[in-house]
């Protein structure tokens, strides 16, 4: 009888692709995983990563522990899990991290390092492609030569970002937005920009964990401790937290 993870962290859609990986290796040694997750995102996780069972949690981040912590572990307890890791570093004041630990490496490190996977996992980021939904968006976008994407719109904020007068001048802008319901869909268009500038969000975690090489700039928003790793050649860029709305 194979055996059985549970994984706890509910959301948001950047740290479900960030953890991914972590997932990825314990399917690898025959293991089932079991990860309860906003029931928002199911939809877009499921047919990317249909190995994983992935359970819808009900209710919203304003329930708190319930949402974050109580109902995925009701959850995995009811599918009888062998092992369950819990991946918040944080969590609202509770003590359900090794501070220790947290006190010592980034956020993403924590995630890795709490699930006794290898940091370097997290750059082997695969799932299946939706080749038809990823042309499909290309195509309505209206792209007609050389282009660049940006991405200035988070979760929580939205950041205005100066675009370069040259880059105005001989690139196509290309706005990354909720066109579509998935983030996956960008993947074909990021792979064929000329250049990609982005804000920390969900975006440059995927472009990040699948190792493109377009030149990419990257505006910082969080303290190191709430920023992640990336190691694939960003230019790190800065705004004035006064343009954030």
């Amino acid at each position: 009888m194979s055996k059985r993870i549970g994984i706890v962290q509910t959301r948001g859609i950047g740290d479900l692709i960030m953890a991914l990986p972590i997932a990825d290796h314990f399917l690898e040694q025959g293991a089932e995983v079991f990860w309860p997750i906003d029931q928002k995102f199911v939809h877009m996780f499921q047919p990317i990563k249909p190995e994983i069972n992935f359970l819808p949690v009900d209710g919203t981040a304003d329930d708190g522990r319930d949402f974050f912590l109580n109902k995925p572990l009701q959850l995995i307890n009811e599918n009888k899990c062998d092992r369950t890791i819990i991946l918040y570093s944080h969590l609202g004041g509770l003590n359900i991290c090794d501070t220790r630990l947290f006190e010592s490496v980034k956020f993403d490190e924590y995630k890795y390092a709490i699930a006794g996977v290898p940091f370097d996992r997290k750059w082997k980021l695969k799932y299946t492609r939706n080749m038809a939904r990823e042309e499909s968006l290309y195509e309505n976008l209206g792209i007609k030569g050389d282009y660049v994407c940006v991405h200035e719109d988070g979760s929580d904020l939205k950041i205005p970002i100066p675009i370069p007068p040259d880059i105005q001048r001989d690139f196509q802008i290309i706005k990354v937005n909720d066109v579509t319901d998935s983030p996956f869909d960008w993947l074909l268009t990021f792979e064929r920009a000329s250049k990609l500038i982005m804000i920390d969000s969900c975006f440059s975690n995927l472009v990040e964990q699948m190792n493109l090489p377009n030149e990419k700039r990257l505006y910082l928003r969080s303290i190191i401790n709430f920023t992640p790793v990336y190691k694939n050649g960003w230019r790190f860029m800065f705004f004035n937290p006064a343009d954030a709305q």
